[in-house]
């Protein structure tokens, strides 16, 4: 079953969000996007585009290769996910129409503000903006959930007050979110797909996963399941760093050893016996990756590698 994000996608000057996104790809199938917030950016016109500006033209590039990557899924809006929902969502609505009445100021403002109340208006501003933004995107989450019933979807969300009602699950996905690096603007968008379609790393994100769909049907409270999670990431990072000494250790003995005696069989013209010490070689790989599989904590192995890899 897919993972998806719903992303509340908001353009501003500069694409300062790109980390975010990287990260969001590390954890996520893929990061959904309405079309109508996905369509602000495939507008841009480089002929029509202000100075100040010109930085949307690599960010719709960004788009657009995550597009056609399949890390990027646009959906329709969903005009019909106002009718004949459940109570979550129903609530939800009842928010998003009070907050369009309130409109984006709570109260009167001067005409000349000061810097002091200036900067007040701005944070009421955003709070206002960002909460009806997330809001809208649960309702859509929840739309999404209803129509694909084997991909399970989860909310960006901007502010705390829109996180009520959260389920387990969604609380263990969010701690181990929290764990996933950030990639930086250095690290290329072509590194990361990469990373996730190499399949040593998606075994292992798929090891994660069934661990995440293990605890959350156990009884175990939100904090004993952070608790094993961090025993079993504690546990893998040991027995890791032991096998990989002694991974390190084997293979170069088996290289000195196989080369030694391949040149040497090679010269006397014993080619049977050099093959069987090639072969002997796969054979001590092959034993190194079946004792890896069997490494304490290897349900985390994915956040520990993928830290390693982009940290």
């Amino acid at each position: 079953m897919s993972k998806n994000i719903v992303f509340p996608y908001v353009t501003f000057n500069q694409f300062f969000e790109e980390p975010i996104i990287k990260k969001l790809a590390l954890f996520y199938d893929k990061i959904y996007i309405g079309d109508g917030r996905f369509n602000i950016i495939q507008t841009v016109d480089q002929k029509n585009l202000k100075e100040d500006n010109i930085p949307l033209l690599y960010e719709k590039a960004v788009w657009d290769f995550l597009r056609d990557n399949e890390v990027v899924k646009t959906y329709p809006f969903l005009k019909e996910k106002f009718d004949n929902e459940d109570e979550d969502a129903k609530q939800l609505i009842q928010q998003l129409e009070e907050l369009h009445k309130q409109g984006i100021t709570k109260r009167e403002w001067p005409k000349n503000p000061n810097e002091e109340q200036l900067a007040e208006m701005k944070k009421e501003y955003f709070s206002h903006f960002f909460l009806s933004h997330d809001v809208s995107i649960r309702l859509d989450t929840l739309h999404l959930r209803k129509i694909d019933e084997f991909s399970e979807y989860y909310p960006l969300l901007r502010t705390y007050d829109t996180l009520k009602g959260e389920n387990k699950k969604s609380q263990i996905i969010q701690f181990l979110l929290n764990d996933i690096p950030e990639p930086d603007y250095a690290t290329s968008w072509d590194h990361i797909i990469e990373y996730r379609t190499d399949e040593d790393v998606r075994n292992k994100y798929l090891a994660l996963l069934n661990w995440v769909n293990k605890v959350t049907n156990s009884n175990q409270k939100l904090s004993e399941i952070k608790e094993e999670y961090d025993y079993l990431y504690s546990e893998y990072i040991k027995h890791f760093n032991l096998h990989k000494m002694k991974h390190t250790n084997s293979t170069l003995e088996v290289i000195v050893n196989s080369t030694v005696n391949f040149v040497a069989n090679v010269a006397t013209g014993n080619y049977v016996t050099s093959v069987k010490d090639l072969f002997q070689f796969n054979i001590k790989n092959a034993s190194l990756l079946q004792e890896e599989a069997k490494v304490p904590g290897k349900e985390v192995a994915y956040i520990f590698h993928t830290k390693n890899r982009f940290q």
